[in-house]
């Protein structure tokens, strides 16, 4: 099932009821993105929660950020499909190309993130990785990415 407008208040629902925007951040989710930053070679993984308005970053390596608004944050997108979201090169998509995380500090080309869910199949947020460089994404990779769909994020 694919989020949506029609799942979309569930989801919200879900978010607060775990406690997950709440919680601190766990050692174990910096080692999650610590090991994803090392695996994919990127400068910058995260494992972030979408609330209604807010980006939150649960965990992060290489980026020092704790929130975003959701109308900047790439990760919308990425709760959107049952897939891994990848954008190759930032500057050259329309969606993206001015995006202040793209066009000023820290000048990002790449993201790839892959949907964090709840055992309901609900897309909470993702764990993606980024570069400041163009890249791009082979399905083995992509794989590679989707097994970090069984990192739970709840309490």
């Amino acid at each position: 099932m694919a989020n949506s407008a029609s799942n979309e208040e569930e989801r919200l629902r879900v978010l607060v009821e775990t406690g997950s925007l709440s919680a601190e951040p766990t050692l174990t989710l910096d080692e999650i993105c610590q090991e994803a930053k090392h695996h994919f070679d990127v400068p910058i993984a995260l494992v972030t929660l979408v609330d209604r308005h807010t980006l939150w970053v649960k965990a992060a390596q290489g980026l020092s950020v704790s929130e975003l608004p959701r109308d900047t944050a790439f990760c919308t997108y990425t709760i959107l499909s049952d897939r891994v979201f990848t954008i190759p090169d930032m500057l050259v998509d329309e969606r993206f190309r001015h995006n202040p995380l793209v066009v000023g500090e820290p000048y990002l080309r790449f993201y790839a993130g892959t949907p964090l869910r709840y055992p309901e199949d609900i897309r909470l947020g993702s764990l993606c990785i980024l570069d400041m460089k163009p890249r791009t994404f082979s399905l083995e990779t992509e794989l590679s990415l989707r097994k970090w769909l069984t990192v739970s994020l709840l309490p």
